[in-house]
C-alpha cells in the first residue's frame, strides 16, 4: 500500500500525463490550472478511499481524472463583478509564505499583521481558490486612484459583506464569556482584522480581551479574568498543533482599537 506522500505524487504525476497543469502543491492539495483559474483540489478523501480498497488504485485515479474533465467543461470564466468580490485577505504563517515561495514563479502578496503572520490575498472561488502575487497587484494598481492599500481596503469590504450576525457565536457570562467565529472555509480567523467586529466583542467581555487564531477555521475571544484562562491558552496551543493550517499557538489582545502581542504579567 501507498503510503500518502507516494499516493499524493502518483495522482499529481497522473493529473499532469493526463494534460492538466499543476502550479503548486500544498500537501495533499493540488492546484490545478481549468483554463484561466486554478483549482484547489485536496487528494485526502481519495486516499481514504485508497485506504480502504488499495486495490482500485487505478480506478481511483480515472475517478479523479474524470472529475477533472466534468470541472473543466463547467469552468467559465467569471465575471469582473463576481472576481472583484471574491478578493478576500487570508491569514498565513511567514513559514508557511517560505515554503510557498519556492513553488511560484513569482512573490505572493503580502503584508505584515503580527511578528509571525502575514496578510495574503485571494480570489476565492465556489471550487478553488488563487493567491494573488506582486505581478498580480502591479497590474491592478495600474488603473487610476488604485493602490495596494485601496486593494486592501477592498478585500476587507468583501469579507464584511460575509459576515453577518450568525458569524459568531456566545457562551457563558460575565468573566467566563467567550465568543467563538468557526468555519471551515479558511476566512474565520481573517476576520481578526475588522475593528469593527472586534469591537463588538469587547462590549461582552469584561477586562482586557484576548484573541485566539490558532489556525484559519477559528477566531475566539475571552477575557483576561477567565477563571479557566491558563486552560483555553494551553487548548489555543493545542488547536494550533494541530490543524493542517496553523496560525498562532498564543493569544493576542484588543487594546484601545488595535490587535497587540499579548504579554501576561507574571
Amino acid at each position: 500500500m501507498l503510503k500518502l506522500n507516494a499516493f499524493t505524487k502518483h495522482i499529481k504525476t497522473a493529473t499532469q500525463e493526463a494534460g492538466f497543469t499543476v502550479t503548486n502543491q500544498e500537501g495533499t492539495v493540488l492546484h490545478i490550472v481549468l483554463h484561466t483559474q486554478t483549482m484547489r483540489c485536496d487528494l485526502a478523501p481519495l486516499y481514504r478511499a485508497y485506504q480502504n480498497a488499495p486495490e482500485r488504485l487505478d480506478d481511483i485515479v480515472q475517478s479523479h481524472l474524470a472529475a477533472l474533465h466534468q470541472a473543466l467543461s463547467a469552468a467559465t470564466p467569471l465575471t469582473e463583478k463576481e472576481a472583484a468580490e471574491s478578493l478576500l485577505p487570508l491569514l498565513q504563517q511567514r513559514q508557511w509564505l517560505q515554503q510557498a515561495g519556492a513553488k511560484v514563479t513569482a512573490p505572493l502578496a503580502t503584508r505584515p499583521f503580527t511578528t509571525n503572520i502575514l496578510i495574503s490575498y485571494v480570489f476565492d472561488h465556489t471550487h478553488h481558490r488563487v493567491y494573488i502575487n506582486v505581478e498580480m497587484i502591479s497590474r491592478m494598481t495600474q488603473a487610476p486612484g488604485a493602490s495596494f492599500d485601496a486593494i486592501h481596503e477592498y478585500a476587507l469590504q468583501n469579507l464584511r459583506r460575509r459576515t453577518t450576525a450568525k458569524t459568531a457565536k456566545t457562551h457563558g457570562i460575565g468573566d467566563k464569556t467567550m465568543v467563538f467565529c468557526e468555519t471551515d472555509d479558511g476566512f474565520a480567523a481573517t476576520r481578526i482584522l475588522l475593528p469593527e467586529l472586534l469591537e463588538a466583542w469587547h462590549g461582552r467581555v469584561p477586562g482586557k480581551m484576548l484573541l485566539g487564531i490558532p489556525n484559519r477555521d477559528l477566531l475566539l475571544a475571552f477575557s483576561d479574568r477567565h477563571p479557566a484562562k491558563t486552560a483555553v491558552m494551553r487548548q489555543i496551543r493545542r488547536d494550533c498543533q494541530r490543524h493542517k493550517h496553523p496560525l498562532l499557538s498564543s493569544p493576542l489582545v484588543w487594546e484601545k482599537g488595535l490587535v497587540k502581542e499579548y504579554e501576561p504579567v507574571h
